[in-house]
């Protein structure tokens, strides 16, 4: 809403989400570089189109605006600050703050769009180890913190948007306690300026998925960590923007985050399509993130670029990905923005996700030396993805766990094609187990994580290289069929667990073990982990053994679909019940939607049709469900 004035304070957070003024808040924003000027605009200053653009923010309904404070141009001298930059920095907020926005600004800019705008005085030296450099970084934030500490429009500070790019080898040198300590040191320095401020940090999906520290569970000094991801670059074969994959990426992302820390979704959208592909995936990524726990997202970016300066000539594709086209009309993605923010400021206000019965473990290797040769080959990427795909599809509501997990509050623990499994993890499981809990574990790796009598009752008898031997098995009325890497591939035999389902060769491929008052489901196949390949997900009901898992552990989705395509995630506020209902898709679904009580019956059913990537809300109070809110066929 535009005016003259915002009324509010700053956002706080309790209980991992956002509120202001007492009210749940959900932050709907935008990423801004001015279309005629491009990362050029503190030196090239239009005040006038930046207010321009930020009332056409408004009128659309967007609350927040994400920009880039570029290093360089606040501070081109070593210890010197630009003091028209600094006047620009604080115009800008001012002008946001006319116009209901609230801001986010990414202080220590140097990495854009694959390019560095170095500082001209940085001689190459190291972000995180020259104790010059790291003191000019800490005064630097406290600098810009200071200038904007009583502006009430501030919602966050981001540290630096993708800054372990400035120097990628560096930073992946770096161990857990030194990304903690530079965290922190920078944290402490905004809010010695800044006492109400708010701190995040923000990478792309290495930070879920590996390859460095600067990973959401070491950033306890962080209010919040953000995160993005684009479905043209991740390590998954994701088939195009429009599988059903490509969606289900962002909010996989936010639920692994979340298990450590809020998460903001500080980039969302996507490249390599056309305006109506890129819409529908505006639609399902956004419902599915929020559905996930986001606090809040940002799309890139505002509006096609005019310029054609760094970074957009030597990276074309990055002028085209705007929510307006140059000219300033309205492209397809700006009308599906506008109905998400609709719904998560208004309806779905103060919904979020609910305690998850399924918990998923992901075993964290301890830092340790270089082990040569003993380190297991290939990646754990793919697995904990892949769990998720099949959770999703099953209708499983569900949640990652922490470092330090409680896993006693959750019915059924799932441990993907696990590669390695230390004898620390292997007791934890062991006293969830004991204590009542049903775990689901897949093996991924013959030494560090095959076999264990007194947790799976089982023993490796030997392994073998026929694959043929090994390429399905069939349980709970479906075959899976299994493709495996060129590791070797354990063979086991039973030592107190009873066999449910058995291999060509007759050795066990699924057995259960009574343990205490629980039971331990051990796979003998990296079930998720194989499934990262085009269309195999595709080739079968994969999910069905999370189902039938789920089924024993006494474990009942609360919505379910008959379609696997579609999402099914209940969110709660107070006594409320939402139903967030996405197909994702990318061709028309005709399903049945089926809400279950916890004794196990079926309360209700509703046919429902869906278009690709269409989005339904699902509501009930006590026991009668409304109509689902959304598209009509």
């Amino acid at each position: 809403m535009a005016g003259d004035t915002v009324s509010g304070g700053r956002v706080t957070f309790a209980d991992g989400a956002l509120y202001r003024d007492g009210h749940p808040y959900v932050s709907v924003g935008v990423n801004y570089h001015p279309s005629p000027t491009g990362c050029e605009y503190w030196r090239e200053w239009d005040g006038d189109r930046i207010d321009d653009d930020f009332r056409r923010m408004a009128a659309e309904g967007l609350n927040t605006v994400r920009f880039f404070v570029f290093w360089a141009d606040f501070e081109p001298k070593e210890g010197v600050y630009d003091s028209t930059a600094t006047d620009r920095l604080r115009e800008l907020v001012r002008t946001a703050r006319r116009h209901g926005l609230l801001c986010l600004p990414s202080l220590l800019t140097i990495w854009m769009n694959g390019q560095r705008f170095d500082l001209p005085w940085r001689d190459g030296r190291d972000l995180w180890r020259d104790p010059d450099l790291r003191e000019r970084q800490r005064a630097f934030v406290h600098h810009i913190a200071a200038e904007l500490r009583d502006e009430p429009n501030v919602l966050a500070y981001d540290l630096g948007d993708e800054v372990i790019h400035v120097d990628s080898r560096s930073s992946a040198s770096l161990g857990p306690d030194e990304v903690r300590a530079w965290w922190g040191m920078l944290a402490s320095s905004i809010r010695d300026a800044d006492p109400d401020a708010l701190v995040l940090q923000a990478n792309e999906p290495s930070a879920v998925l590996g390859g460095h520290a600067f990973r959401p569970e070491h950033a306890d000094s962080l209010d919040m960590v953000g995160l993005h991801g684009f479905p043209v670059w991740t390590p998954f074969h994701v088939e195009s923007v429009a599988a059903r994959k490509a969606t289900a990426f962002v909010p996989y992302l936010v639920r692994r985050g979340s298990a450590h820390r809020p998460v903001y979704v500080d980039e969302l959208g996507s490249y390599g399509c056309d305006g109506t592909t890129a819409a529908r995936y505006l639609r399902a990524a956004s419902h599915s993130a929020f559905a996930a726990g986001a606090v809040g997202t940002a799309v890139w970016c505002w509006q096609d670029f005019t310029t054609e300066r760094k970074p957009y000539a030597l990276r074309p594709n990055e002028r085209r990905v705007g929510l307006l086209d140059a000219d300033g009309g309205e492209k397809p993605v700006l009308a599906e923005y506008r109905e998400f923010i609709r719904r998560v400021t208004g309806e779905l206000a103060g919904f979020r996700p609910l305690p998850a019965p399924v918990g998923v473990f992901v075993p964290e290797a301890e830092e340790q030396e270089e082990a040569g040769y003993l380190t297991p080959s290939g990646s754990d990427a793919p697995a904990a993805f892949y769990a998720h795909l099949l959770l999703q599809q099953a209708h499983l509501p569900y949640e990652f766990t922490g470092r330090d997990p409680e896993l006693e509050r959750h019915a059924l623990v799932i441990c993907p094609s696990a590669r390695t499994l230390s004898l620390p993890d292997r007791r934890r499981l062991a006293r969830y187990v004991s204590a009542g809990g049903v775990l689901l574990y897949s093996t991924g790796s013959l030494l560090d994580a095959a076999g264990d009598e007194d947790l799976f009752g089982i023993r490796v008898r030997d392994f073998t290289r026929a694959d043929d031997t090994h390429a399905e098995f069939t349980w709970a009325g479906t075959r899976f069929p299994l493709r495996w890497d060129t590791g070797p591939i354990p063979v086991i035999d039973t030592a107190g667990a009873e066999t449910l389902a058995a291999f060509a060769d007759g050795s066990p491929a699924l057995t259960r073990h009574r343990l205490g008052e629980g039971s331990v489901y051990y796979l003998n196949a990296p079930l998720e982990a194989q499934l990262n390949a085009p269309y195999r997900l595709d080739e079968t009901d994969w999910h069905r053994l999370y189902e039938a898992v789920a089924e024993q552990a006494g474990v009942r989705a609360p919505l379910t679909a008959e379609d696997p395509s579609v999402e099914t995630t209940v969110l709660g506020r107070g006594d409320e019940r939402c139903g967030v209902v996405i197909n994702h898709a990318p061709e028309p679904v005709d399903t049945v939607l089926r809400r279950h009580t916890a004794d196990g019956t079926t309360e209700s059913e509703k046919p429902l049709h869906l278009e690709p990537k269409d989005v339904r809300l699902l509501f009930w109070h006590g026991d009668e469900p409304q109509r689902p809110e959304g598209r009509q066929p």
